[in-house]
């Protein structure tokens, strides 16, 4: 029935495709996974409502949410530093680029309730890539 599945967020945000052969045509990844983060963000319920983050210092007093129980996070060291390299460009340093944030991917933790809540890194890293964008970087 329309409506009446079992796909969740957590399903969208795991699906991985292969390649397809060398001289066959397939789809553009950057626009399979623009559309697949959309459809997981619509399953996943109610946006939070992250405050704008326009300097290290608001970065770093963030409170970025662990993995909920039975969900496994983005591993920690991974995020903090392109968190680090984000708060530097913030500052007006050399540090990541808007494009570079929006094209991060970060692997998962190896158990459940580890690591940081993915859902809300997948919010919070278009918001700064738009800030770095807004600022020409």
């Amino acid at each position: 029935m329309l409506g009446r599945d079992n796909l969740t967020a957590k399903d969208i945000r795991d699906a991985r495709f292969s390649r397809p052969l060398i001289g066959r045509r397939g789809y553009d990844e950057s626009e399979v996974d623009a559309f697949l983060a959309r459809v997981e963000k619509q399953l996943s319920g109610p946006v939070r409502s992250i405050q704008p983050v326009r300097s290290w210092k608001e970065l770093r007093q963030l409170r970025i949410p662990t993995a909920p129980p039975g969900q496994r996070g983005y591993r920690i060291a991974q995020v903090d530093r392109m968190l680090e390299e984000i708060g530097v460009a913030l500052d007006g340093m050399l540090g990541a680029s808007s494009e570079e944030v929006a094209k991060a991917k970060f692997t998962y933790s190896l158990l459940t309730g580890q690591g940081y809540d993915s859902s809300f890194i997948d919010e919070l890293l278009p918001m700064l890539a738009a800030e770095l964008r807004r600022r020409g970087r």
